[in-house]
């Protein structure tokens, strides 16, 4: 019956499709690695709200956003075994009459097994709709990653300069230098999350077991694929070409980032959190009256708020310090970075 062929047919494709997928993945991800390698020695002020939180490693984040493509990558993975099942000789959706060997066909197809169930095999489309998942997930990644570069590229932050081929100008304003690729990325993830709707929507209501719904489910796999497909191979090559602006991003690393170091130094010294919360809090603002960096404090002017600040807090006024501190497994110090580092190329490469 066409309702087998179609269901098998289908999952041949995904199968293809998710390997293609998982090595894009692959190669994007040692993109991440490769940066992280190079920039291990390089602070960034790392942001929750949008707002300067504490210095981190540059290495850091681009190792945190490989995290997120590994989970992409064991996400297509689950979904290739769940769907690599054959449902050749379900026939219309009651099994056929004729003595075929459906685990012969199977093995000869390349699934590692059968489906169970000749009814259900020819209804079922959640492996497509797993796929969809999957993509969704991996695109609002490439989202998320897109817009941080957007606005790392800006003028206004000046963190990084991206790849003159993979950016265009103006056609009024000579200045202009415009992230179209992530923009595009940026964009196109909304259709990725219109396919997993659309699916799902013709999914909702069909009475078991195929009904003619289900020529609707082609489309959004098709649009998802190509999508994603050119989005990973776009954002690999924005990070391969990206150049990191040391001086800039090492500038904004330090002055207010440094605080919490500082309440942290005299908790260890026996004040409340609270209080040290208040006390570096009355620092920061002195140091914002005056017009200066927490980095330009001298043990004199700290004293000023605590007499328990002593020679040593003044090694917290360096961003490279601060984020050293951070030694913890998945932290953000210096030797943490480069185990976290070691390990991903044993795995990218």
């Amino acid at each position: 019956s066409r309702n087998d062929q179609v269901a098998t047919d289908f999952r041949l494709y995904l199968k293809e499709q998710i390997k293609e997928i998982i090595n894009l993945l692959k190669s994007l991800r040692r993109a991440l690695t490769q940066k992280a390698e190079e920039t291990t020695d390089v602070i960034v002020s790392g942001y929750t709200h949008l707002q300067k939180a504490q210095p981190i490693r540059l290495a850091h984040w681009f190792l945190a956003y490989r995290e997120m493509f590994i989970r992409d990558t064991q996400r297509f993975l689950d979904t290739y075994r769940r769907l690599d099942a054959s449902p050749l000789g379900s026939g219309a959706l009651a099994g056929v009459d004729f003595p075929l060997d459906r685990f012969y066909t199977a093995q000869n197809l390349g699934f590692s097994r059968v489906t169970r169930n000749s009814l259900e095999a020819t209804a079922d489309r959640d492996f497509a709709l797993e796929f969809l998942n999957a993509c969704n997930i991996t695109m609002l990644h490439l989202s998320r990653l897109a817009e941080d570069l957007i606005i790392w590229a800006s003028e206004e932050f000046g963190y990084v300069d991206l790849p003159d081929k993979l950016c265009t100008g103006s056609s009024i304003m000579p200045n202009k230098k415009n992230p179209d690729v992530l923009e595009l990325i940026r964009g196109k993830t909304g259709r990725v999350l219109g396919d997993y709707v659309a699916l799902s929507t013709v999914l909702k209501g069909l009475p078991m077991a195929y009904n003619r719904d289900l020529q609707e489910d082609k489309e959004p796999v098709f649009d998802a694929v190509r999508t994603l497909k050119g989005s990973l191979i776009g954002m690999r090559k924005i990070i391969e070409g990206l150049k990191p602006k040391r001086e800039r991003m090492e500038e904004n690393a330090g002055n207010l980032t440094l605080a919490t170091d500082l309440a942290n130094y005299l908790v260890q010294k026996g004040v409340p959190f609270r209080e040290a919360h208040h006390i570096v809090g009355k620092l920061v603002s002195y140091v914002l009256q005056k017009g200066k960096r927490m980095e330009q404090l001298s043990l004199d002017e700290l004293k000023e708020f605590s007499p328990l600040f002593e020679e040593d807090a003044l090694s917290l006024l360096k961003p490279s310090v601060v984020a050293d501190r951070r030694a913890t497994y998945g932290g953000t110090a210096e030797k943490e970075i480069k185990r976290q580092i070691g390990n991903a190329s044993k795995e990218d490469f």
